[in-house]
């Protein structure tokens, strides 16, 4: 039987896999529709759209608690530690809206 960990697992891989393509190459509509898809089991319908706009304030998150001139855009750990902290602020919000 599939719980909540392991779907919040699973919304943690499909994430991973599409931050680990070069992002000229990134599927944003496929991963977010996958998500879309788990989150139907807990009577969230969402627009994969909306789940990528959603995401993407998890990581503006991350960017407004550092000062712009302490960015360090060209850094590959910097841009790591962005998409940790939004996935995440993206599993706090599944979490808190399935409860």
């Amino acid at each position: 039987m599939i719980d909540i960990r392991d779907d919040l697992n699973e919304i943690t891989s499909i994430l991973y896999k599409v931050f680990e393509t070069p992002s000229y190459k990134r599927d944003y509509d496929v991963a977010f529709g996958k998500i879309a898809k788990i989150l139907t089991r807990y009577g969230m319908i969402e627009n994969p759209r909306n789940l990528r706009f959603r995401f993407t304030l998890c990581m503006q998150d991350f960017f407004d608690s550092i000062p712009q001139d302490q960015w360090r855009i060209k850094d590959t750990s910097f841009i790591k530690q962005s998409e940790e902290f939004a996935i995440t602020k993206f599993k706090e919000w599944i979490v808190e809206q399935i409860t």
